[in-house]
């Protein structure tokens, strides 16, 4: 999937991240990045497609099996193929009660949606991420979403790029 060479283990480099502030990571990405903005790689070579997406009456029981069966941390919710929210595992932690399980995924999802086009670069994604603290941008293009980028996707990419 990551064409750029580089070789090595991804977890390592996913640990270092992982264990740095999120400042220091994009202090760190726009340093690394600053000297190759004519990458030629765009948002739509690191996203996944078809999406997995779910409706905004689906319950939060359903959705939560879904997410597990796909071993997914968070879902866009799709009306009429339109992204109007995002679904994630936080959005769980604001049910109070077994009761509130039935309720629509509407209820609880983030209606907030940061979103990218395909022809941005990783580092803009990656900035996203990390400003918003988010994990997941819907790709959107003529209103429709048309993939999804995760941090992974990102942070393998750009460990797939580090020197040696």
């Amino acid at each position: 999937m990551h064409a750029m060479g580089g070789g090595g283990h991804p977890g390592a480099g996913a640990a270092v991240i992982a264990s740095a502030a999120p400042g220091a990571v994009e202090e760190w990405l726009c340093e690394f990045i600053a000297g190759n903005q004519q990458s030629s790689v765009q948002v739509s070579d690191l996203m996944s497609f078809p999406v997995f997406s779910i409706s905004p009456t689906v319950s939060m029981r359903e959705a939560a099996g879904l997410l597990r069966e796909k071993g997914c941390t968070g879902v866009p919710v799709v009306d009429n193929d339109k992204v109007v929210g995002i679904l994630s595992r936080r959005d769980f932690k604001r049910i109070g009660k077994p009761s509130q399980l039935k309720a629509p995924v509407k209820a609880f999802m983030s209606t907030h949606v940061m979103t990218i086009g395909p022809g941005s670069s990783p580092m803009a994604a990656a900035r996203i991420m990390v400003k918003h603290d988010i994990g997941r941008l819907p790709v959107i293009e003529d209103d429709k979403i048309i993939g999804i980028i995760t941090r992974s996707d990102a942070m393998l990419y750009f460990y797939d790029i580090l020197p040696g």
